[in-house]
This record gives structure tokens, C-alpha cells and sequence, in this order.
């Protein structure tokens, strides 16, 4: 009987432990999109992206105490992150980003760098489908998945994951 309930319930606990290693559903290639750069408005699309390094997406909320303590993290600890190019994303109005900017991610500002980027045809969610704010997404050069996380996560994790 042990033997036969073992049968029967071992694909169901594979299968479990299989979809842990990757509960998202982030998108294994940078899907295409139209964002709005926050500071001249121009449209920012895949072929926009950098050509060299890692291409992070950090999509946030104005609202959301983690994406506070995660930008703020970034932006205090910006040099510790190598061979990356940012693109920070939210759907919220310019005037409330750039607020949030000016107070959380002061650092990060003036970064060549580093890109806010307003999503106003609200595309994010859908061809992204983030779990919840903060979600990082870590693309390489060749625009394949490297990393994703979501939630607020410590220092060393986010930079383990855009260094990568």
C-alpha cells in the first residue's frame, strides 16, 4: 500500500517542486513594448533597448512601501551593479514619478544608465505578468531571461541577480 500511494503521488510531487523553481510567468524574451521615456517623452521600445550587457526592468509603484526600500537600496548601492543598463517602469503619472524619484532613487537620476520610463498604455502587466511590486526582470544581450524577482528582496540577492 506505502509503495502504491508513493506511485501515485511522486509525479504530483515533482511536478510541485518544478513549478517552485519558477513561479512566474515572466516572459523568457523581452516581449515588445512602447514606454514613454519620463524625461522627453519619447517612445521607448525593444529595439530601443541597450546593446551591451545586462537590460534590467524594474517595475514599481509609487504607492508601494517595497518598491521604496528597493529603489532606495539600488540607488545608494548604484556601484555595485556592473555591465547594466535600467529601465525602471511604472504606470503612474509623470508628476507622482518624478516625486518618487526625487525622494527614493536620487542616485540613480543623472545615471547615463539608467532610464524611467512611463508605461501609459498600460502594457506592463500584461506582456510581463509580474506577481507582485517590486518585480525585477534581468535580460542579457541577447534579450533571453536571466533573472526575476518580485517583492522587496535584500542587496546581495539583487545583485547577485543583475550581475549575473
Amino acid at each position: 500500500m506505502f509503495r502504491f500511494l508513493t506511485l501515485l503521488f511522486l509525479p504530483i510531487l515533482i511536478c510541485g517542486s518544478c513549478a517552485s523553481t519558477n513561479p512566474s510567468n515572466a516572459p523568457e524574451a523581452v516581449p515588445e513594448f512602447t514606454f514613454f521615456n519620463i524625461v522627453d517623452d519619447q517612445p521607448v521600445m525593444r529595439t530601443s533597448l541597450a546593446i551591451e550587457g545586462n537590460v534590467v526592468f524594474l517595475f514599481f509603484d509609487t504607492g508601494c512601501i517595497h518598491c521604496r526600500n528597493e529603489i532606495t537600496l539600488i540607488s545608494e548601492n548604484f556601484s555595485k551593479f556592473k555591465n547594466a543598463t535600467f529601465y525602471l517602469v511604472s504606470q503612474q503619472d509623470k508628476a507622482i514619478v518624478t516625486d518618487f524619484m526625487t525622494s527614493y532613487g536620487k542616485n540613480l537620476q543623472k545615471k547615463p544608465n539608467v532610464h524611467v520610463l512611463l508605461d501609459k498604455r498600460y502594457e506592463f502587466l500584461s506582456k510581463f505578468q509580474p506577481i507582485q511590486y517590486p518585480a525585477i526582470y534581468v535580460y542579457g544581450p541577447d534579450r533571453k531571461l536571466k533573472s526575476y524577482l518580485d517583492g522587496e528582496n535584500e542587496l546581495g540577492k539583487i545583485i547577485e541577480a543583475i550581475n549575473k
